[in-house]
């Protein structure tokens, strides 16, 4: 396990205590990650520094702050369902809120999974000069997601009021669960991808790519229902059905508890995919970065 002991260096120059760390190449590589894991979310006051100054940063100088990204989601989310509702004919009542939490829950999605590809490679100079943990970037990126999600919800709040819609609070128990299925299932993957990434540099390419052709055969901004007999690639397609799950309640939607079980069992395995990859590359991050 990682250990940190201070030792006093004497010479001829300085008297100074310099850090001296040491590593135990004894322990098990599960050992060492469960103990940088732990390191991590022992440390919450670091954990909300590094989530607010990441994301504060990009708002710096600016009279809206992160009021901005209230402002570009309700600009994007206007466009997007006055133009398409057109399109498909839809009843703009029934239709916006649908794009709404359609475009905030996609993009805190594909936010976490972009992220993660790349959170180790980009902490990389941080963590090498010092003995933080490396799991902390994972939860930083997952943070910073997060606060711009919360954001965001000013602008599914405002539409859902507008539109008349009054979710019962066990719809919103439902959604909330489906939330926190989302950020549970993000951190292991990223958790896993981040350290693959680490190791191949393709995977961040390789993500971002998929990421866009994934946007358009997930019904964000359509309904499955449109695909007919095609049907069955948004019924096979995890992204969707994480998507239903924090949607559907909210608007009434079909296919909520299907949504549920199969949303829940990609979990478990991303879970697994995340403590295994992580578990057993983590000491070779330093040398990957």
């Amino acid at each position: 396990m990682n250990s940190v002991v201070t030792e006093p260096e004497s010479n001829s120059a300085s008297s100074e205590k310099t850090p001296i760390y040491y590593f135990d190449a004894s322990s098990s590589r599960f050992d060492y990650a469960f103990e940088d894991l732990k390191r991590a979310f022992a440390r919450p006051k670091l954990i909300w520094s590094l989530i607010r100054t990441g994301f504060f940063t990009r708002y710096h100088g600016t009279v809206l702050g992160g009021l901005w990204v209230t402002a570009t989601t309700g600009i994007t989310i206007s466009g997007l369902a006055v133009l398409y509702g057109q399109i498909f004919g839809a009843n703009l009542t029934e239709y916006f809120p649908y794009v709404a939490v359609g475009i905030v829950v996609w993009g805190l999605i594909s936010t976490i999974i972009n992220d993660g590809a790349s959170v180790f490679l980009a902490a990389a100079g941080t963590f090498n000069q010092s003995p933080i943990p490396k799991s902390l970037f994972v939860v930083r990126a997952i943070g910073i997601a997060a606060l711009g999600f919360c954001y965001k919800l000013i602008v599914i709040a405002a539409v859902v009021l507008a539109v008349g819609l009054r979710p019962s609070l066990g719809d919103v128990a439902l959604a909330t669960f489906g939330l926190l299925l989302v950020f549970w299932t993000g951190f292991w993957f990223a958790l896993g991808l981040g350290t693959i990434g680490t190791r191949f540099r393709d995977i961040g390419q390789l993500t971002s790519a998929g990421l866009t052709f994934a946007f358009f055969v997930t019904p964000v901004f359509w309904q499955a229902s449109r695909l007919g007999e095609y049907q069955f690639i948004v019924n096979y397609n995890p992204l969707a059905h994480f998507l239903n799950v924090v949607r559907g309640p909210l608007l009434g939607l079909d296919g909520v508890m299907t949504s549920v079980i199969w949303a829940s069992g990609f979990s478990a395995l991303a879970t697994i995919f995340g403590v295994v990859t992580f578990g057993y590359f983590a000491r070779r991050l330093c040398y990957w970065s």
